[in-house]
């Protein structure tokens, strides 16, 4: 960065749905990011995440695997970049909401946007991706919990 600022964290936001980058591109990427004076990745997986168990069905079919996620944090720290995961859990709930198995947990039956807070399985859904996000990132100081633009 050219002139110094008053932030900081100077995150770059990766929103990971729909054309999700290559592991190898983000080992092109990861150090223009930190020579432009980012410190940080704000990794917004959604359904690239590689979920196990009964989230499985959450995940992409072209998800990272839990070794490339491995590999992306590696590469995040050879370029001094520190990792917070985001994690939906309220708001931006569609790739979640969208299955059969959990449309009951919406707020509005018709929008698979917003998880219904007042359901106890909602409480433990976002308990269980948390703690899977957190199994993979087991160094992470933050994690980013969304919960903006929710509207219903």
């Amino acid at each position: 960065m050219s002139s110094p600022t008053p932030f900081k964290m100077r995150l770059v936001h990766l929103d990971l749905k729909g054309a999700p980058p290559k592991v190898s591109y983000l080992s092109e990427v990861f150090p223009l990011f930190h020579a432009l004076g980012a410190n940080g990745l704000l990794i917004e997986y959604e359904d690239m995440f590689p979920y196990e168990g009964h989230l499985r069905l959450l995940r992409a079919k072209h998800a990272y695997s839990p070794s490339e996620v491995t590999e992306i944090l590696r590469l995040a720290r050879l370029s001094e970049l520190e990792v917070i995961p985001l994690v939906q859990t309220f708001g931006h709930m569609e790739f979640v909401l969208k299955h059969a198995a959990f449309a009951h947990l919406r707020e509005v039956a018709l929008f698979p946007n917003t998880l219904n807070p007042h359901e106890a399985e909602s409480l433990a859904l976002v308990q269980a991706m948390i703690d899977q996000i957190l199994e993979l990132h087991r160094d992470v100081r933050w994690l980013h919990i969304g919960c903006d633009e929710v509207s219903d």
